[in-house]
């Protein structure tokens, strides 16, 4: 997953909705074949006229996107950075 978010952060892009749902295996067979999927809520980091500011799943979705204002400077990368951690903390604890 840290894999994709990379390739996907050197394209300039943001899912901004990272989340267990949006991450499948590739196949049955191998468990560790992974992709991400619901690009819905992507967008360019530098995008001068994003069409939604604040978005994502509760649960998942990181603080600055949550407290984002008009006159605040716009999220970056991070945003999935955080999501990523959550998710990893459920797949560790199980809570």
């Amino acid at each position: 997953m840290i894999s994709a978010l990379s390739h996907m952060h050197l394209k300039h892009i943001m899912h901004r909705d990272l989340k267990p749902e949006n991450i499948l295996c590739r196949s049955k067979d191998k468990h560790y074949d992974l992709v991400l999927a619901d690009f819905g809520l992507a967008t360019f980091r530098d995008e001068p006229n994003m069409l939604f500011k604040r978005c994502g799943t509760p649960g998942f979705v990181a603080p600055e996107i949550l407290l984002y204002d008009e006159d605040d400077e716009m999220y970056d990368y991070a945003c999935d950075i955080f999501s990523a951690g959550v998710i990893f903390y459920l797949l560790l604890t199980g809570k």
